[in-house]
């Protein structure tokens, strides 16, 4: 099982800070397939575990 709470990431730039990902929870059971979709932009590269 993969557990993950509260998951966050903000990146600063020249224009100041950019929050790309903001309080992400996520139960991945055992044996279970996850993908992440999305648009550009929506934080899925950044969101690793």
């Amino acid at each position: 099982m993969i557990e993950a709470r509260g998951l966050g990431r903000t990146f600063t730039t020249r224009q100041g800070s950019v929050e790309a990902v903001r309080g992400v929870d996520l139960d991945v059971g055992a044996g279970e397939i996850v993908g992440f979709l999305g648009p550009n932009g929506a934080g899925k590269t950044v969101t690793d575990l």
